[in-house]
């Protein structure tokens, strides 16, 4: 009688630990996504990234990776604002988006707009190919040159398919805040194509955490 007693204590509380793991799969992604995605500034996002012609989606991506949509964010090297920019680089986008000279680099429509048109700068320079895009925006033209015959090579580089797991993140989650079609659960990459967006969402955390340790962090 006891062991049974005790089987069915074990029982019961393995049912309990398996329905709380499920509920937490679940419903975590649910009620924290948010937090791991947060979405700011949307107004601007979709506003400029209407004017340039840029997936809304990417520019809120690359905020996130570069300043995790602290507008007031200044790097170890110098760059500044949502976007970071180098001071140089700032002037220049100043001068082409008709904001030269009275601009502020952490004001943070000012920032979007200036990483939106660069973006689409550089998605012109390389004839849309996005990796490459994002490349030269982290690393520079002049080093992003050397893969122009070879741009495959560097869909596997940290910066850039960490910004595109959030891009995808991004048009899943905030389909509706940045004015894109829903993207179908069943469907949220070309890799994976029947992938839930639950269990992307959850591997992005664990990515995200990771990254922390990554000594290729840029």
């Amino acid at each position: 009688m006891v062991k049974k007693r005790a089987l069915a204590r074990y029982i019961l509380a393995g049912t309990a630990v398996f329905v709380l793991a499920i509920c937490t799969y679940i419903y975590i992604p649910t009620y924290f996504g948010d937090t791991v995605y947060p979405l700011e500034y949307e107004e601007f996002i979709t506003k400029y990234s209407a004017k340039y012609d840029v997936d809304p989606a990417l520019v809120a991506a690359v905020i996130l990776q570069e300043s995790r949509f602290n507008p007031k964010s200044v790097s170890s090297v110098g760059a500044q604002g949502l976007m970071q920019f180098m001071p140089g680089t700032a002037a220049t986008m100043a001068k082409e988006t008709g904001r030269w000279p009275n601009y502020d680099i952490f004001d943070a429509e000012t920032s979007v707009e200036f990483g939106a048109a660069h973006l689409r700068d550089l998605l012109v320079k390389y004839n849309g190919n996005v990796d490459l895009a994002l490349y030269a925006y982290n690393t520079g033209t002049g080093n992003a040159a050397k893969y122009v015959s070879s741009p495959a090579s560097i869909a596997n580089f940290s910066y850039v398919k960490r910004i595109r797991n959030y891009q995808t993140v991004y048009k899943t989650m905030y389909a509706k805040e940045l004015g894109l079609e829903p993207v179908k659960l069943e469907k949220i990459d070309d890799k994976n194509s029947k992938a839930e967006v639950r269990g992307f969402v959850w591997s992005q955390i664990f990515s995200n955490f990771a990254g922390y340790f990554d000594k290729n962090e840029s």
